[in-house]
């Protein structure tokens, strides 16, 4: 991140939670991962809120250390970690089949790193949803700052279901994020609606193997902790 990207974090530029705000929501966020049966009902019941308290935790994190792509990418030998999260953005846009003027759609777009990139690399128009009004506000600052605040918009809503008429979009795309959809078919179905008939859908995901299994208490700490701790292992 640049030096002035620093100084509009530290000033609230976009976004700014209290001391007191960062307390409750850890508190609460902990509480949907204990663990147990309890918690996981409570996960799938309030996974708007969940997600939004663990997005309103790591944003800031997230954006000093990371960027303003929220997501993983392989690396090529010689290759920079930003050149690689470019390459993998216009990746998508190229399997896409994206094209100057259409309409696109990216589902659960965090501050709006890849819509940025994705939008000047293929001279599109995008829409990002995300139901996080800190990432929303901090992303509307950044597409200004951009240029892009003509061309590229926010819409808070939940991806489960958003306020789109059917056959609305020429493409749409989710980079690690439909992961937080309590109702992963649900959430693909929401997505097809507004898709126009015979267009694409692209994704990266986070994908449990084969090899899991749910009656193995050491592969159920591992997924408990990977939840807990994510953006910790992203940077180490």
């Amino acid at each position: 991140m640049s030096k002035t990207g620093v100084l509009d974090l530290v000033s609230g530029v976009g976004g700014k939670r209290e001391k007191t705000e960062v307390i409750s929501t850890v508190q609460r966020y902990h509480g949907y991962h204990e663990g147990d049966e309890e918690s996981r009902k409570l996960r799938n019941a309030n996974y708007a809120d969940m997600v939004n308290k663990y997005y309103d935790l790591v944003t800031s994190f997230y954006e000093y250390g990371w960027g303003e792509s929220f997501h993983f990418a392989p690396r090529l030998k010689g290759e920079s970690f930003r050149e690689s999260i470019k390459r993998y953005e216009h990746f998508i846009a190229l399997q896409l089949g994206l094209k100057p003027g259409m309409k696109v759609l990216d589902v659960g777009c965090g501050v709006g790193g890849p819509l940025r990139e994705i939008a000047r690399f293929s001279l599109t128009s995008i829409t990002g949803v995300n139901n996080n009004e800190y990432q929303i506000s901090r992303g509307i600052e950044l597409n200004r700052i951009a240029g892009l605040d003509e061309t590229c918009d926010f819409v808070k809503a939940d991806f489960m279901k958003m306020p789109f008429p059917d056959d609305n979009f020429d493409a749409i795309y989710a980079i690690e994020a439909t992961c937080h959809a309590a109702d992963v078919v649900g959430c693909y179905k929401e997505i097809c609606r507004v898709l126009k008939p015979g267009q694409c859908f692209a994704a990266y995901e986070w994908c449990m193997t084969d090899s899991f299994d749910p009656n193995n208490q050491e592969h159920q700490k591992i997924k408990v902790l990977f939840r807990l701790c994510v953006s910790v292992c992203a940077h180490s």
